[in-house]
């Protein structure tokens, strides 16, 4: 099979930040997204994927919140539970005080963490650290800033049962019985 330019770009743009040249990194990153034909842009493309993903992960590092929410939400957009987007999705929902916003992405970056597939999409942001950080700071962030908590546990109780019938569930078992606790204590 023959490589594409667009994935010997990303390879390119990969190798430029391992030796920490952002600047061509970045630039080569986005010349291969623009080289992605339209045709191409499909959830079983990995290198669209990861590249759409460092181009809005670059966007944030650069203080660009309009430019990475639109690659965010082109990758949610051809990939729902895509973990990488979810999470700078987290992030940059907490960047802008979008705490119910801020709550589903969290749902959801924690069912993609426990589907079947999670291992094929070699996700920079699925880690013990991410995954720490994700219920020990957004979560309790997100839930004491949103309103109707027992709509919102009613829910993902319902959640929790669907889940369970293509994935273990026990990321998103987790959050809800954090949440719980959260509410337990505060009464």
């Amino acid at each position: 099979m023959v490589q594409k330019t667009y994935e010997a770009n990303l390879e390119t743009a990969l190798s430029y930040l391992k030796n920490d040249q952002r600047k061509d990194a970045v630039s080569t990153m986005k010349r291969a997204l623009a080289q992605v034909p339209e045709d191409e842009k499909l959830p079983e493309n990995l290198a669209y994927l990861k590249i759409l993903f460092f181009c809005a992960r670059f966007a944030i590092e650069d203080t660009d919140e309009r430019v990475a929410y639109y690659y965010i939400k082109e990758g949610i957009k051809t990939k729902k539970f895509y973990a990488d987007f979810l999470f700078l999705d987290i992030f940059l929902a907490k960047l802008q005080h979008r705490y119910g916003d801020m709550l589903s992405s969290i749902i959801a970056y924690l069912i993609s963490i426990d589907l079947p597939d999670r291992d094929m999409y070699s996700y920079d942001f699925v880690n013990a650290d991410a995954i720490n950080e994700v219920f020990t700071v957004y979560l309790p962030l997100a839930y004491n800033n949103t309103q109707n908590h027992a709509m919102i546990l009613n829910v993902l109780n319902n959640t929790i049962e669907k889940v369970r019938e293509f994935s273990t569930g026990e990321n998103v078992s987790k959050a809800y019985d954090i949440m719980r606790s959260m509410d337990f204590k505060s009464n």
